[in-house]
Order: C-alpha cells, then sequence, then structure tokens
C-alpha cells in the first residue's frame, strides 16, 4: 500500500527509413494503432500520444506499466 509503482518512459522516434508509399504508411500506422490498442487492453500501456513535427525527430511516448527494463523494451 505504501509502495511506490515504477513505470517506463518510452520515447518514440522517427527510424531511419521513412520514405514509404501512401499504402505502406497506412498499413505501417494500421499495425501501430493495433499494437497499442493490444498493449492498452493487456493492462501495460497507460499513457501514449504523439508529438508534433520538432527537429528532434521524436514522433510520441508510450508509459509502459512493467516489471523490468527488458520487458518494456521487449513491448
Amino acid at each position: 500500500e505504501n509502495q511506490i509503482e515504477q513505470y517506463w518512459f518510452v520515447m518514440i522516434r522517427t527510424g531511419p527509413k521513412n520514405d514509404f508509399d501512401s499504402a505502406t504508411r497506412s498499413n505501417l500506422f494500421k499495425g501501430h494503432m493495433d499494437n497499442i490498442k493490444r498493449l492498452y487492453d493487456e493492462g501495460k500501456l497507460k499513457v501514449a500520444g504523439p508529438f508534433d513535427k520538432n527537429d528532434l525527430q521524436w514522433r510520441g511516448i508510450f508509459i509502459l506499466d512493467c516489471a523490468t527494463k527488458e520487458e518494456a523494451e521487449k513491448l
């Protein structure tokens, strides 16, 4: 009851390949959104959200409820 819970803050960045055609990009985005829903349904994803365009190539964040860093990296 008096324990601090641990969460993992994950920065999502633009990958090295991002010159996809619109059909491929749409399919990849659908898979990304399906994964977000799956992680939420499993109780692992607490917060997710996008960033506006920026020079650092940061795309968004996840806050994951995992026991270890390795589990968060796997997800």
